[in-house]
């Protein structure tokens, strides 16, 4: 497990959820490891198709761990990104399980999810609130994101090169500098995630992987989205559950 922040150095924490299985245990990792004075939640509209499932789950967590929650508009990210993400006209492709780790393969596919700066602009976001926070309340924040390595082929935005740089970035971005950008789960497989989550009591039926969106559902007795089963994010979700020897609550269509 990442290491926990200690007493001495205690600061609120600003943490971007996305509503899936890697955000969301970020947030259930900083609230309940790291035990923050306060913690609130940044979830942003980038126009992706899955916006509305992601802003249910994204809530639920945010209700259950007593977070603020602050819903931010880029939808401007949307117009200009040629992401299938962005698309809803245009139909998700299924990815068979044997492609996950063909190197090439993953190559070909990254920019068919790739939103211009995505990743840069959310921690921006989030350190603007961080930064907001301190000069109108003298109190200090660090900024969370669930980035981490994917395999067999890493989005440039998701290696520990990339956080490096980020926090060089909010050194001198910010008139006070001292900001940290943290990425606990950095250097974790997804089934590592998934194991942790577990122990942190994520509640599973509660996060979205889905690259499509296909409705929700309530044949549970509860309302929950619904994924569909086969693009590539949700293949990896599903192996990352049967590694990691948890049972995965979400409804798949």
């Amino acid at each position: 497990m990442p290491k926990a922040t200690s007493v001495e150095d205690q600061r609120s924490a600003v943490c971007c959820v996305s509503g899936g299985v890697d955000s969301v245990t970020t947030a259930y990792y900083v609230k309940k490891v790291v035990k923050p004075p306060k913690l609130t939640l940044i979830f942003c509209d980038y126009r992706q198709r899955t916006y509305e499932y992601e802003r249910y789950c994204v809530q639920k967590v945010a209700a259950t761990l007593g977070a603020d929650l602050r819903l931010i508009d880029l939808r401007w990210l949307g117009e200009i990104s040629t992401s299938l993400l962005t698309h809803a006209n245009v139909k998700i492709p299924e990815t068979r399980e044997e492609d996950l780790w063909d190197p090439e393969k993953a190559r070909q596919r990254i920019l068919k999810w790739w939103d211009p700066c995505r990743n840069a602009i959310l921690i921006l976001v989030g350190l603007a609130h961080a930064e907001s926070f301190y000069i109108s309340r003298n109190e200090r924040y660090d900024v969370y994101i669930g980035i981490r390595r994917e395999t067999p082929v890493a989005m440039k935005d998701n290696t520990p090169e990339f956080l490096e740089e980020m926090n060089r970035v909010a050194e001198k971005a910010t008139h006070h500098g001292g900001y940290r950008i943290l990425a606990p789960l950095i250097t974790y497989d997804k089934d590592k995630v998934v194991r942790l989550g577990e122990e942190l009591g994520v509640p599973w039926e509660y996060t979205y992987s889905c690259y499509a969106g296909v409705g929700f559902t309530k044949k549970t007795g509860k309302k929950l989205p619904v994924h569909c089963g086969t693009c590539s994010n949700c293949k990896r979700r599903r192996l990352a559950f049967s590694e990691a020897g948890v049972v995965d609550r979400s409804i798949y269509a």
